[in-house]
């Protein structure tokens, strides 16, 4: 209780940013840090464009396959130390890669090892911290704190790229600039973050039990109009019912053309001429990679305030829409076309990013918010894993094709089938 008097008022508003930031580090710097740097090492290390992408598709699908092992690391040490131990094991990977990922077999063994650490070290941890610690304005906080992605997204690539640069190229300075960062990061986790309000002796919102009732029960007469499931399934019902595999279906599907898009836009705009190190700063790819991930942030806002007004299925299907508009507008990006160039960015970061903060909500208000790291053990390895072979699989038809056209029409039409699923995945029925 005196930890929480300190605060002076509920620590939940207190630690919001400073989860912000502890996300926005594994995921701005290591996840999408990564395709700014491949380009500088495929120039170095003559490795092909499938070759490369394949160490980012396992750096996703341990993304997913890692949340298999979170729930165990949530019970044994809680949200706060997992964060702390996946940013340290990120950091000590990329370092490694720094020193060693030269060699195509350690790089493709240290992708691993990366992957994991991202996992335990942001998404399924923090948004269990926000379905802890808020509930009546949980869209809202889901939304700016995930926001913290979107940012460093858009910022932590412009440094890794200037580094490099700075650096005369040298794609090593970049793995640098991650290590130290996630280091920066676990220190923060284990200083701020706490695990529960119950710790600091507070409650979610900030509220008595008693006035979460209230404030739920007079928001959704007003504002919250979504549905809540009145009880935390089971895992094997909740399994059993088809709105959670439409839901995992459909939202791999609209991410695989998000990661086929995304990770190739460094390579494909250099391509259609602009250059890594133009002298004019936003006429680099590295500058409209970051656009997209800066772009995610109106989608990410738009949930904030459309996501207790708004069923979060239809969010989802607007978002696959929008990203595939953003698709299609991909191929006809190039110097001589910069309406193009600037406009798919917005399509493409809108729809990742209102989907991203649409879909923990959806799961958390269809099936419980004590049932989400158990449900996300589940999903998680699935909606991470599949996406990411979009990356692999695009680079690997521009090696056989000499361009994206085939990946483009595939990735497109899987996205398109996610995103009817997405309308017809409705609040499960609970048997009995």
């Amino acid at each position: 209780m005196p930890e929480a008097k300190k605060t002076g008022g509920f620590y939940g508003w207190v630690m919001m940013p400073l989860l912000c930031l502890v996300y926005s580090i594994p995921i701005g710097f290591a996840l999408y840090g990564p395709p700014v740097i491949y380009r500088f090492m495929q120039k170095d290390l003559s490795w092909q464009r499938g070759e490369i992408n394949l160490g980012y598709t396992i750096i996703g699908m341990m993304l997913g396959l890692g949340a298999f092992i979170i729930p165990w690391l949530m019970d044994r040490f809680g949200p706060r130390k997992t964060l702390a131990i996946g940013a340290s094991l990120t950091a000590g990977s990329v370092l490694l890669m720094a020193a060693a990922g030269q060699s195509y077999p350690v790089y493709l063994a240290l992708c691993v090892c990366t992957g994991l650490g991202i996992s335990f070290g942001s998404v399924v941890p923090v948004q269990a911290l926000v379905l802890l610690w808020f509930n009546v304005h949980r869209a809202l906080v889901m939304g700016l704190v995930l926001g913290g992605g979107a940012i460093g997204g858009f910022i932590y690539p412009q440094i890794i790229n200037a580094s490099i640069v700075a650096f005369g190229g040298n794609w090593r300075a970049g793995w640098f600039v991650i290590a130290a960062a996630c280091f920066a990061g676990a220190v923060v986790a284990l200083i701020a973050i706490r695990n529960r309000p119950e710790d600091l002796g507070q409650h979610p919102d900030g509220l008595a039990p008693s006035a979460v009732s209230k404030a739920l029960s007079d928001a959704r007469s007003g504002r919250i109009r979504t549905y809540r499931s009145p009880v935390n399934w089971r895992l094997k019902d909740a399994l059993k019912t088809r709105s959670i595999w439409l839901a995992i279906i459909g939202m791999s599907f609209i991410w695989f053309l998000w990661q086929s898009v995304l990770t190739q836009t460094p390579a494909h705009l250099s391509d259609r001429g602009f250059s890594m190190s133009d002298p004019v700063w936003f006429l680099r790819p590295a500058f409209i990679y970051g656009l997209i991930l800066a772009c995610s942030i109106v989608g990410r806002l738009s949930v904030s305030f459309l996501g207790e007004r708004m069923e979060s299925r239809l969010l989802i299907a607007i978002a696959g829409f929008s990203l595939i508009a953003g698709g299609v507008l991909f191929w006809f990006a190039s110097r001589d076309n910069l309406w193009a160039a600037y406009l798919y960015p917005l399509l493409v970061g809108f729809g990742f990013g209102a989907s991203y903060v649409s879909y923990p909500l959806l799961m958390g208000n269809y099936f419980g918010t004590e049932s989400f790291q158990r449900i996300s053990a589940v999903a998680n390895p699935i909606t991470s894993s599949f996406p990411y072979f979009g990356a692999f699989i695009a680079g690997w038809l521009y090696d056989v094709n000499g361009g994206y056209g085939a990946a483009l029409i595939i990735a497109c039409g899987i996205a398109l089938t996610g995103s009817v699923l997405m309308l017809l995945c409705r609040p499960p029925v609970k048997a009995g």
